[in-house]
């Protein structure tokens, strides 16, 4: 019997992170499952209304010449590389970054993202104490921009 742990493979850190996002949300308060829909891996109920989210994972990048002192890489596309576009509006609603090391999450609403095929953070964005305080601070600010984007604000 094997009991050393096995690499997961990227099938496995999807599932890891999509399930770490909605056990995010669950703390900061809303109810929230994985769906696997479309462009959208959870759907997440704020006072009735559902909002799709997308979990883009990423591990910590080594530095390189091109990319010195960065860690996170997040692509921001659905689709094949020969077929890859950026997400939309339509897609999603909110995006989920989750840091797959550090286990956190930052949110960003779709809208704020301005057609990038990437988003990169440093290392250090993910290790502030007060994660809890960041993540629901930028949950908070994408449901914000979400409900003035439905009332035309």
């Amino acid at each position: 019997m094997n009991i050393i742990p096995q690499q997961l493979n990227v099938i496995d850190k999807s599932t890891v992170t999509e399930s770490m996002c909605v056990a995010k949300i669950k703390k900061l308060g809303y109810d929230a499952c994985i769906t696997h829909m479309g462009a959208y891996d959870v759907v997440m109920d704020v006072n009735g209304i559902l909002l799709r989210v997308q979990v883009k994972s990423s591990i910590i990048k080594k530095s390189a010449p091109d990319r010195p002192g960065y860690g996170y890489h997040f692509s921001i596309t659905r689709g094949s590389k020969v077929n890859k576009r950026r997400l939309t509006s339509i897609d999603c609603d909110i995006l989920a970054f989750a840091a797959f090391e550090r286990e956190r999450v930052f949110f960003k609403h779709i809208s704020e993202h301005n057609g990038n095929y990437t988003k990169r953070f440093p290392k250090e964005y993910f290790d502030d104490p007060d994660i809890m305080g960041i993540e629901r601070e930028s949950l908070n600010k994408a449901l914000l921009i979400h409900k003035n984007l439905l009332e035309g604000k």
